[in-house]
């Protein structure tokens, strides 16, 4: 146990999401008077806007990275590399996977969420955690360095993430014998955005020479070949995950109370709805006004979830956080342009790139900088 004694145990921050580092950022900045512990199974925390640009080469690792380690001894903040496995909300503990078990008075968890493939399938690449897709990336570079003759790999999803990951490996992999394909239930690619963008992303597609596989919902995964439900097959040598994303199956057993997908419900403060002294923000927090699982919401809940930690230690009313009913997408095609999309309206060029670009490095410049 951490902390013996009941009166002085700390707060402790599960995951280092693009809420968790703002939170880091800002009581360390303000001061907070109290002993806070971030865990994380990784020193280096992803931006996950910035995840295609590195797919395509055109960012380093170091450069959409933050060092979480680097961060916390900026800001008198207590780092553990590694990562929790369970939550006792009674005895206000959690249990690390390096067999230590931490108290806790306030517990903030942004994990954020795991693979969900279709019901039955296995194997292939998930996107999520992306955390670890860069060890999963170079896995990908073996495989088709290795295959002989042309190497056929599908994206499964047809969402910003799935379109994003398309283009990306295009450019990756545009020298090499490498044929991108994109695959997936919707009739046009990333269904939930305006009319405009869907236009802009089938030019870009056929620009680059993705073929795209619509209406195809994938129900199996097998001897080299993705299997629609309406029976059409689809040959290929490794498969690319981006559809929708689960909760870790451990919180099942905390006792905190979830939705049915397995995510934390938390009220409009951000707080548990069955525990008061635990919050959740981003992929893993199941709101009262749900909304995709994307980091755009993360990064607005990081100062609201930041305020209320410290009004929850002073017995001040929380802050209510109101998801944006209209958001800003910046879909790269990693050929040097971008599209914009919000309210209906879209743009493409490479303008949109450069200020995507402006936008994503300030992000992670802001948790580099020292105090």
């Amino acid at each position: 146990m951490l902390e013996n004694n009941e009166t002085d145990r700390p707060i402790v921050l599960l995951g280092g999401g693009h809420a968790h580092v703002e939170v880091v950022r800002s009581l360390g900045e303000h001061g907070h008077g109290r002993k806070i512990v971030l865990v994380s199974p990784s020193r280096h925390a992803p931006y996950s806007g910035m995840l295609p640009g590195y797919i395509a080469g055109r960012y380093r690792f170091e450069d959409f990275h933050i060092d979480l380690a680097a961060l916390c001894g900026r800001n008198d903040v207590t780092f553990l590399e590694t990562s929790a496995t369970g939550i006792d909300p009674k005895r206000r503990s959690v249990s690390l996977a390096d067999g230590k078990v931490v108290g806790y008075d306030l517990l903030s968890i942004d994990i954020g969420s795991a693979p969900s493939l279709p019901a039955g399938i296995s194997g292939g690449i998930p996107v999520k955690p992306i955390a670890s897709f860069a060890e999963r990336l170079a896995q990908l570079d073996a495989l088709a360095a290795e295959h002989e003759g042309p190497f056929r790999l599908t994206i499964v999803g047809q969402g910003v993430a799935g379109i994003e990951m398309a283009f990306a490996l295009h450019e990756r992999f545009a020298r090499d014998r490498v044929q991108v394909t994109l695959a997936g239930r919707a009739l046009r690619p990333v269904p939930e955005r305006s009319r405009r963008t869907r236009k802009l992303v089938e030019t870009a597609l056929q620009q680059a020479g993705i073929e795209h596989y619509s209406g195809f919902d994938v129900v199996a995964f097998e001897n080299g070949e993705l299997v629609a439900r309406d029976g059409r097959r689809l040959p290929v040598d490794e498969a690319v995950w981006t559809t929708s994303s689960g909760a870790p199956e451990w919180l099942r057993k905390t006792g905190l109370e979830l939705d049915a997908g397995g995510f934390i419900r938390v009220d409009a403060a951000l707080r548990s709805v069955s525990h008061s002294n635990v919050f959740a923000a981003g992929d893993v927090a199941s709101l009262p006004d749900p909304r995709p699982k994307a980091g755009v919401f993360a990064v607005r809940q990081g100062p609201i979830l930041a305020d209320n930690i410290r009004r929850s230690l002073t017995g001040e009313a929380l802050r209510a956080f109101y998801p944006q009913r209209a958001w800003l997408a910046l879909i790269s095609l990693s050929d040097g342009r971008a599209i914009a999309d919000k309210w209906g309206l879209a743009v493409s060029g490479r303008g949109v790139q450069a200020w995507k670009h402006w936008n994503d490095t300030r992000f992670v410049q802001r948790y580099r900088r020292p105090r």
